[in-house]
């Protein structure tokens, strides 16, 4: 093991023990209703080692000493972030193709997109697809490139698979110029492969739903539907263009409502079994996520203001019978939150500040895991024993959700063990730690 510093090493894990022991000591009192001071947590001094760490990772990978390094250097990011920052980029978990194999995205809204699949054997970079996206039961993947977008059925780790349709951007674009000839929209880019954010296959991969920073689109081979922001809005206010800010969207796992929003907007769900759209007021400024429950019985939306936010519980069958404003539960009060999904004990949120909660129904939090970087995005294995947290570092986590006990590093009030992270940094080859 040429590649090992053992003194720095010991000093990684002893300073990564003494933090997280530090800060799950702080984090336990103030769950316990006391007030401690923050400053008195001394700093994390790992950051110092952090170029000296990134050579040893890099020296394991291509020795194959990937186990080994974990053991001697246990995983982090927040260590890294004041070196590397330059080099981080957001990581999306498309989805998995299977218990074991993860599909993610990096690069987007570059011209440098890529597809990767990842699983304990290694990962996969795609050399034809620069965006993918997932139907929600994993079943249907979305592959974008220059030509169009193909629909695949149960592709394996090449993405390889059954083709059920493909959706052709220069037919995609003329639809949407003939319903919007004189306002810039995703008709007008070049590349729109390049300005894509989410890609969910509908209806076994015969109906697409696209979001675009040109906004949000439901796609069938003949017909395209611009959802937000909303046509009428866009001749009544004169838009120069369908830009969104802050644009996000959701299907039902049932595949019946799909909801969405940006930041100028209300929390929108559209109801396509009788074709209604409802509205609901952001209980902060923005609205920023939305989530449907795996059941598809509830929906929760997060608005959120600055670096926090509140997220509130509809349930469906409410939407239609409700006449006004209805004071909806509201879940959690503080978290700005980029990504949420199911889990069989509740719905698992991923906030600005690195941290996951698991809230039940009832809005009452069962548990918090630190992941060390704003969470971009959340998705869950087909029998959940996994959660797989992309983040703004350039990391991609593969948590144990049926541990049952935290590892020594880790910092939390559950017992999520980290089994393995993927650091995916702009113009570098992906690397296992």
């Amino acid at each position: 093991m040429e590649w090992l510093n053992t003194k720095i090493a010991d000093q990684w894990r002893n300073e990564g023990k003494r933090y997280a022991g530090d800060v799950n000591a702080f984090v336990h009192k103030m769950l316990q209703g006391e007030q401690p001071n923050e400053s008195e947590l001394a700093d994390d001094t790992r950051h110092a080692m952090s170029a000296k760490v990134m050579k040893m990772v890099k020296q394991a990978n291509l020795q194959g000493e990937v186990e080994r390094l974990r053991e001697e250097l246990p995983a982090a990011t927040w260590p890294l972030s004041n070196h590397f920052q330059d080099s981080m980029q957001a990581v999306q978990v498309a989805g998995y193709l299977n218990e074991e194999t993860v599909l993610c995205n990096t690069g987007i809204l570059s011209n440098n997109g890529q597809v990767y699949t990842m699983d304990q054997q290694g990962w996969w970079c795609s050399p034809e697809y620069t965006f993918a996206g997932c139907s929600e039961g994993g079943a249907y993947v979305a592959l974008a490139n220059r030509e169009g977008v193909r629909v695949v059925f149960k592709p394996d780790c090449r993405l390889e698979g059954e083709q059920v349709s493909f959706y052709p951007w220069n037919g995609i674009q003329d639809r949407i110029k003939a319903n919007l000839p004189e306002i810039e929209s995703l008709a007008d880019i070049t590349h729109p492969e390049c300005t894509l954010e989410k890609l969910i296959p509908m209806d076994q991969g015969q109906t697409l739903l696209l979001q675009s920073r040109y906004g949000i689109y439901l796609i069938a081979q003949e017909q395209v539907t611009i959802l937000h922001p909303d046509a009428s809005e866009i001749q009544e206010y004169e838009y120069e263009d369908t830009q969104l800010a802050m644009g996000h969207t959701a299907v039902s796992y049932d595949e019946r409502q799909i909801a969405w929003g940006s930041q100028m907007s209300s929390h929108t769900v559209l109801d396509r079994e009788s074709n209604k759209t409802y509205e609901v007021e952001p209980e902060s400024s923005y609205p920023h996520c939305v989530a449907f429950s795996r059941d598809s019985q509830v929906v929760w939306f997060n608005a959120c203001h600055f670096y926090n936010g509140v997220t509130i519980q509809v349930p469906l069958d409410n939407m239609s019978v409700s006449k006004q404003k209805e004071e909806w539960p509201i879940m959690d009060e503080n978290a700005r939150v980029y990504a949420m999904v199911e889990i069989e004990a509740g719905m698992v949120i991923g906030d600005a500040y690195g941290y996951l909660y698991c809230i039940n129904r009832e809005g009452q939090e069962l548990w918090r895991h630190f992941v060390g970087s704003t969470i971009y995005s959340l998705m869950v294995s087909p029998e959940q024993s996994q959660l797989a947290v992309g983040t703004y570092g350039g990391m991609l986590h593969i948590l144990d959700l049926r541990s049952d006990r935290m590892d020594e590093y880790g910092i939390g009030t559950g017992a999520l063990r980290e089994r393995e992270r993927y650091v995916l940094w702009r113009e570098q080859e992906p690397l296992r730690w």
